[in-house]
């Protein structure tokens, strides 16, 4: 019976979509990188992004005044030919939205 209850609950934990696991995070050798985390800890464990770029918004003031207005950054991070090219949106030194992009 015990058999029978685990095999039904292994079933359910591999039938839930491995990629809703991932959403938000990455693995960069053994380390997990996390919405959330410092960007420092990005730094440490990945080592230095392929490119980074800068994001921004428009502001329009009472006067009417546009200004743009730098956001933050996005690092693209290589990790390998055989693996997704990841987008990391840094705000305030914190990571804000991890993105797979194509393949390296």
């Amino acid at each position: 019976m015990k058999k029978a209850v685990f095999a039904v609950l292994a079933f359910i934990a591999l039938a839930v979509s491995p990629s809703s696991w991932a959403d938000g995070s990455f693995r960069c050798g053994n380390a997990l990188i996390s919405e959330g985390d410092p960007a420092a800890v990005l730094l440490i464990k990945c080592g230095r992004p392929l490119t980074v770029d800068d994001t921004s918004r428009v502001v329009i003031d009472e006067y009417g005044h546009r200004q743009v207005v730098r956001t933050g950054e996005v690092w693209t991070m290589y990790m390998g030919p055989d693996h997704f090219l990841q987008m990391v949106t840094v705000e305030g030194g914190i990571i804000t939205r991890i993105v797979d992009g194509p393949r390296g």
